[in-house]
């Protein structure tokens, strides 16, 4: 009877891997259709925006084939978390692993209209039963994409081929070799990315080929913020107002600066942030006047001031805050002092804005010079410019220090910080303050005003008063 028992067992295990074998088999289809009927958005924004930006690109580039390349699963190892490039996910909502995204403009060669593809690898139903449900190439990625034709990723190289040597057009004349516009890596690590190892195929794939870096093309398109990025740019900067909250709550003395960012992280996390937009720096005491400090080991002392400096990401857009508590609750009055020093001179570089005209080293002078007026000093009696040691600010969007140009005016849509800082080492005394802003054509909006900044409201939070909650 046991036996049998076994016997029976074993079958219904067989039948339910068949069933689940099954079931992965088709659920990418219903499960796409449903997600592009339901709202037609890829991570959060609606799949025209992406068709939109690729027209705009291909009006631009006439002469030459786009190429961009994905990230892949083992870039990250064994604890990083997938998260597509940048530039192909602006272009193309695409978050599938080891893709490729080509676009050909109209008219390249005799022959050819505008084409664009992305190319993703085909399913392995043993490996989904580790990674869940991957789609692929075909009708059904196609309609959830919006892209004219997704291929396999084993056809890219072959494609490619064809773009590099493009035969002889209608007319019997022989086409001119193209130009590849794609992400060039510069700068230390460059070497060991996806990018890199493409641009160097290409280059012994056809050695004649004319390789130009997209890089400050899409950056220019990037630095512009649609209304559906704004929006998400906002989610993020709400949620990192809800870390905040966290952090002033967890902030006393004995607290451990990690106990802070996992109480600011977890408020990240259930509020719908898929990740920090970058390492979290908790910093208190001596580590309050280091930058980019983000440890976060330190046991907080009495008398401490702790620099949060946090960001939230979503939906690939992130956020980037920072405020100053005192450790006890109380600002001591020296910490006051300095503090609203840190908050005047973010005030000075706010009305110093001109749309249309300033730069941020317009900004950057106007805060400053905020410092040098006042009359608090250091205990040798010299004006508090000179501890501040950094820039005002920078742009945020899909990278925490996003694209952009600092030397021109700010242009509306873009989305900025202000962020002075004044960090004394001999006082053990750091204070920064951070706000997002969006540049519009009649000033600047700032994005995080609901986060408490003013040092009252900053009590008061730590006191537990005025929690507030994220909107939705």
């Amino acid at each position: 009877m046991k036996r049998a028992t076994r016997k029976l067992r074993y079958q219904d295990v067989v039948i339910t891997l068949l069933a689940t074998a099954a079931m992965i088999c088709i659920q990418p289809a219903a499960m796409l259709r449903a997600s592009a009927i339901e709202d037609g958005k890829l991570a959060n924004q609606p799949k025209s925006e992406y068709s939109a930006r690729r027209q705009k690109l291909l009006e631009r580039i006439k002469d030459g084939v786009i190429v961009l390349v994905g990230a892949r699963e083992e870039d990250f190892g064994e604890v990083g978390r997938f998260r597509q490039r940048n530039d192909l996910m602006y272009l193309s909502g695409v978050e599938t692993p080891a893709a490729y995204l080509m676009l050909v403009p109209a008219n390249l060669s005799a022959d050819a209209a505008a084409r664009e593809a992305a190319f993703i690898p085909r399913r392995n139903l043993q490996q989904e039963r580790w990674t869940g449900v991957q789609i692929g190439p075909g009708s059904d990625a196609q309609q959830a994409f919006g892209i004219q034709e997704v291929a396999g990723a084993d056809k890219f190289n072959d494609r490619l081929r064809a773009v590099l040597n493009p035969g002889t057009g209608s007319n019997g004349s022989r086409a001119q070799p193209v130009k590849i516009y794609t992400i060039v890596p510069k700068g230390p690590g460059s070497q060991l990315t996806r990018e890199y190892l493409f641009v160097e195929s290409l280059k012994r794939l056809a050695p004649g080929v004319e390789i130009v870096d997209l890089s400050p093309i899409i950056g220019e398109m990037r630095k512009v913020k649609s209304p559906a990025e704004i929006a998400l740019l906002q989610k993020a900067i709400d949620i990192s107002g809800e870390g905040h909250r966290e952090a002033a709550r967890t902030i006393k003395p004995g607290a451990f600066e990690y106990e802070v960012q996992a109480a600011l992280e977890y408020a990240f996390a259930r509020n719908g942030s898929e990740r920090p937009g970058y390492p979290s720096i908790v910093g208190s005491g001596i580590n309050s006047t280091i930058l980019h400090y983000n440890q976060n080991r330190k046991r907080i002392e009495a008398g401490d001031l702790i620099v949060v400096d946090v960001g939230a990401e979503y939906s690939y857009y992130t956020a980037d805050i920072t405020r100053t508590f005192p450790a006890s609750g109380k600002f001591t009055p020296r910490q006051r002092e300095v503090y609203q020093l840190v908050l005047e001179a973010q005030r000075a570089a706010e009305r110093a804005f001109k749309p249309g005209q300033s730069t941020m080293g317009e900004l950057n002078q106007a805060a400053r010079a905020a410092m040098k007026a006042s009359s608090v000093r250091d205990k040798a009696g010299n004006t508090l410019e000179k501890y501040f040691i950094h820039g005002l600010g920078h742009f945020i969007g899909m990278d925490v220090h996003d694209v952009g140009d600092y030397a021109k005016p700010l242009p509306v849509g873009s989305v900025i910080t202000i962020e002075p800082g004044i960090y004394i080492p001999e006082e053990k005394l750091g204070v920064r303050i951070e706000d997002d802003y969006l540049v519009t054509e009649t000033g600047l909006v700032k994005l995080s005003a609901k986060i408490p900044s003013e040092a009252s409201e900053i009590e008061r939070v730590m006191s537990g008063a005025g929690a507030g909650s994220v909107r939705r």
